[in-house]
């Protein structure tokens, strides 16, 4: 389990960033994917640390959807 989030934290990790967002961590896998594949969630920043992937929690406020799901983008 990952640590709680900290109000001053730029970077989560999936764990933190399913909690954060109230969504499975399956669905934030899922939505990075998307991203990666630039097939949406193109606000989403995203970084690798080791083998660890960061989301930054500013653009997670900035989104209004995230897309977990090919068939739901407009």
């Amino acid at each position: 389990m990952d640590e709680p989030v900290k109000t001053m934290q730029e970077w989560l990790t999936i764990g933190q960033t399913a909690e954060y967002l109230g969504v499975s961590e399956r669905g934030v896998k899922s939505a990075i994917a998307l991203k990666i594949s630039g097939k949406g969630n193109h606000d989403l920043i995203t970084k690798k640390f080791g083998v660890r992937t960061l989301i930054k929690r500013s653009s997670l406020d900035a989104l209004e959807n995230i897309y977990t799901h090919e068939k739901f983008i407009n």
